[in-house]
């Protein structure tokens, strides 16, 4: 049997070898209708190459089946129904705000550990325990919160559908829901005359011959029609014997239209708690939504005083169907309606059963009459509460900020910000960093420190809900996962959820070369999520696994580099660490600058901010940020207004803990025989400061490509090669090692449209980087997204699935030489197992379908299954 090898001639293969070669995985081989594994694949990282990985190979950042995806035409459904759903999603934007937005891939696998989170608003969800939640400080995988953490959750979702629903056919479902007995005899139970007469007249509307009358019980009500239901049908036939006709008779029994109304929309025939809103109540305006809502609460809702707040009110709705409650709070979010959801055990003689209430409370009860409100009696009630609430202090209640926030903000000046709050010392507003601050404190703080992040996060759609429990499930579950292109999110049960591994094996496969090669070789992976840090630790828990693939479980010794301004904190918290990392002030330009901020160098502020960086980086090589902002301040050509916003955003710039006048050398983050890891997750979610990641990446490839290429020269004046092997014995060690970067999601550092602040670096890197001695490694699930210079420049391309049709065509253009059918077909041949893909070596102008191996250490990025635990041979 013979191996493999990718980006490596056959002359190569047969001078050295496996040497300067990286296990990467298997091929699949044919055989009738089985497909095995069978032959070595090997990938070549003696030279330099621009390695491209796209489609998703299988992540552990999955959710439970029945987990609910709100879409953006305001229905929900179980996560694992979205396969061939086409609508939108609701997601988290980068201004904080939730958005309509596309879903390019869909996914499921098998799992062994579900974490059950229950929230205090009563809302939970079933995930696996790498899967990242939202945090004020960050995406924070589920495992690492504790109880009492603080997630986002929407605080309202505004999907509104444009369902048309008569308003009298939404009263009646409501009625029904809340108080009716919808099975072969049709009845309602109400005391309030006005609901009565309120529902016969819909009644009627909706079908004239339907009536509405009183039992013999009080309160109850029968709903029949008085239409003929009975209809005959005849049949005429001729008697070929005789030649007579024959009448045939038969009775068909019509259903009455309101049986009709409740069999379409599925509700026919329910016990209580099987209840549910219908989907096209869902789809339906808000106006209907409103008057929906209205009626169900008229019936099954109050609105009272607790005992223990006399001077408050609180609304409440009460069902034995769960997914009725649940529905309920979903819907009161459209309107931006907090609610919590809590459950009771009710007796009745010798059964028992559950009874769930959403009870709304403080402002928001406010709220809720104002959008939705009460019908009949309960609307003497609701005028007396709303005259005895608009007369009281407002509490904010829990629809606070974290108290967190103050770890990463912090006003430049209290007492600025004590007098825009009105204190009569406004020195003593520093006390706030004490207790969570409501929206509208933080606002006005960060309105007088004109802080542009800090406002986003106090105007923002996310309700900071509280982890009150979390249980680990133990069994086999299948779980589901989506890709949600640029935001990586969506909200799933009404929680923000966050939607690498490939190259984790390329990163191994160097680690295990022999000294003499892997001295020549430097590692660099800028990682962009915070998962790199687990290579240090051995996959343990899948040593059967790897025992299959003959690998053996072990932890290697990466170099981790965090942020300066986190590196202390890390330690603290034993998130595992090694060094800290600067970017040096004085290496980013004007431009650089703007791009950061988000203002364009034409505008006052770019032109200011333009003109003092150029101003110090002509006077001096060494400055800092406050040396900027002394600059600004000293500026006599801005006008006041301009000065202050340029200096703000520098103040805020100085927090980040990113920037220093030194900054980290290239030579401390490159190493021969290292693998370093370059940590920029602490900027994932920073509010307003999405370029932050790409500066980094843009500046270490900037300097790496600077630094090769002085090496070359003086690697060139000792030989004259086109090809560089370092693993030749009459070979010189070599001072500066051919370096291998690795970079995750790239497609937004490298957008097809518009740029960043690490397109043009990136750029570099990929026309000319492999001649000085850059490999470059970018992956991405979205390569219709990706600038074109990465297709046409990459010589070897990892395709795992892929299903967008704009992917599959940026490829395709790629392969279409090699193939004698279109990569979807090459593709959807694959087995359905994780790691499964095709590889395309542009050296050798061939193709080859694989199965990527498993991790020996542990992936961060997924759960530490490698691999599923299928055998080795398909059927198909």
């Amino acid at each position: 049997m013979y191996d493999i090898f990718i980006g490596r001639s056959d002359a190569e293969k047969e001078k050295y070898g496996t040497q300067g070669a990286v296990f990467i995985g298997k091929h699949y081989v044919k055989m009738g209708q089985t497909v095995s594994l069978s032959n070595k694949v090997y990938l070549d990282v003696s030279k330099s190459h621009v390695v491209f990985i796209v489609g998703k190979r299988g992540s552990g950042k999955c959710l439970h089946g029945d987990s609910l995806i709100t879409l953006g035409n305001g229905s929900e459904m179980p996560i694992k129904d979205a396969f061939n759903n086409k609508d939108d999603l609701i997601a988290l934007n980068h201004q904080l705000k939730l958005t309509s937005t596309q879903k390019t891939a869909f996914y499921t696998r098998k799992a062994n550990k579900l974490l059950h989170i229950k929230l205090r608003s009563g809302k939970e969800i079933k995930l696996t325990p790498e899967h990242p939640l939202l945090t004020i400080r960050g995406w924070v995988n589920a495992e690492n919160l504790e109880i009492g953490s603080r997630i986002a959750t929407p605080r309202i979702i505004n999907a509104f559908g444009n369902e048309i629903i008569p308003e009298h056919e939404a009263k009646i479902l409501a009625y029904l829901i809340a108080e009716g007995h919808i099975k072969k005899c049709l009845f309602f139970t109400n005391y309030d005359n006005s609901i009565a007469d309120d529902l016969r007249n819909s009644l009627k509307l909706f079908d004239e011959s339907i009536e509405l009358a009183p039992t013999l019980k009080k309160g109850e009500y029968r709903i029949y029609s008085r239409a003929k239901r009975h209809v005959l049908e005849y049949e005429i036939v001729r008697d070929n014997k005789n030649g007579r006709f024959l009448k045939g008779i038969s009775i068909r029994h019509e259903k009455t239209k309101i049986r009709q109304l409740f069999e379409r929309h599925k509700l026919y025939n329910l016990l209580s708690l099987e209840k549910f809103i219908p989907e096209a109540i869902l789809k339906s305006t808000k106006r209907t939504i409103s008057i929906f809502l209205n009626r169900l609460f008229s019936c099954d809702g109050s609105i009272y005083k607790p005992q223990k707040l006399k001077s408050y009110w609180e609304v409440s709705y009460s069902s034995s169907s769960k997914k009725l409650a649940k529905q309920v709070q979903s819907l009161l979010l459209r309107f931006g309606i907090l609610s919590k959801l809590r459950s009771k055990k009710i007796n009745l003689g010798k059964k028992s059963f559950l009874s769930y209430e959403v009870v709304v409370d403080g402002e928001n009860v406010l709220k809720f009459i104002n959008e939705i409100g009460f019908f009949g009696k309960k609307e003497k009630k609701q005028a007396i509460s709303l005259k005895e609430m608009s007369e009281l202090k407002r509490n904010p209640n829990i629809d606070t900020i974290p108290k967190e926030i103050w770890d990463v903000y912090r006003p430049r000046n209290w007492t600025v910000a004590g007098r825009e709050l009105g204190y009569k010392s406004p020195k003593s507003a520093r006390s706030s960093i004490n207790y969570s601050p409501s929206r509208q404190k933080l606002l006005q703080i960060a309105n007088a420190d004109n802080e542009y992040r800090t406002q986003l996060i106090a105007q923002s759609d996310i309700f900071w809900d509280e982890i009150i429990s979390k249980e680990m499930l133990l069994g086999e579950f299948e779980v589901y996962d989506i890709t949600v292109p640029e935001l990586h999110n969506f909200v799933a049960n009404n929680v923000i959820v966050h939607n690498s591994y490939t190259m984790g094996v390329i990163a191994e496969g160097i680690h295990d070369l022999g000294d003499e090669i892997r001295k020549n070789l430097a590692v660099v992976m800028l990682d962009t999520m915070g998962i790199y840090w687990t290579m240090k630790y051995p996959n343990n828990k899948e040593k059967h696994l790897l025992d299959e693939w003959e690998l053996e479980s072990k932890g290697i010794n990466v170099q981790i580099f965090t942020p300066i301004g986190f590196y202390n904190e890390y330690k603290e918290k034993g998130i595992p660490t090694d060094f800290p990392f600067s970017i040096k002030t004085g290496e980013i330009s004007a431009e650089e600058w703007c791009m950061i901020f988000n203002v364009l160098v034409t505008e006052p502020i770019g032109i200011l901010i333009e003109r003092v960086i150029n101003s110090l980086q002509e006077e001096k090589n060494n400055y800092g940020i406050d040396d900027i902002i002394k600059a600004v301040e000293s500026d006599e050509r801005s006008e006041k207004s301009v000065k202050d916003a340029v200096e703000n955003r520098f103040l805020v710039a100085g927090k980040w803990g990113l920037f220093s006048k030194e900054g980290t050398l290239i030579e401390d983050l490159v190493i021969p025989g290292q693998i370093t890891v370059l940590d920029v997750s602490a900027y994932t979610t920073t509010a307003g400061a999405e370029n932050l990641r790409g500066l980094v990446i843009g500046l270490v490839a900037q300097k790496l490509f600077v630094q090769r290429m002085v090496s070359r020269r003086t690697e060139e004046e000792a030989t004259i090669t086109e090809e560089i092997h370092f693993f030749e014995e009459e070979r010189e060690e070599k001072k500066e090692p051919i370096v291998w970067l690795i970079i995750d999601e790239a497609h937004e550092f490298l957008p097809n449209k518009g740029k960043t602040p690490a397109t043009a670096p990136l750029i570099t890197v990929l026309r000319e980087g492999r001649q000085p001695g850059i490999s470059l490694v970018l992956a991405s699930q979205q390569p219709g997204k990706i600038h074109t210079d990465v297709i046409t420049q990459s010589d070897i391309v990892i395709a795992h699935r892929i299903t967008a049709n704009i992917d599959v065509q940026s490829l395709g253009g790629l392969m279409q030489s090699y193939m004698r059918e279109g990569l979807d077909k090459q593709l959807n041949l694959l087995p359905p197992e994780e790691g499964a893909a095709i590889v395309f070596d542009d050296l050798n102008e061939k193709l080859y379908p694989m199965r990527v191996r498993p991790r020996y250490t542990w992936h961060g990025g997924s759960a530490p299954t490698a691999l599923p635990k299928e055998k080795k041979v398909f059927e198909f």
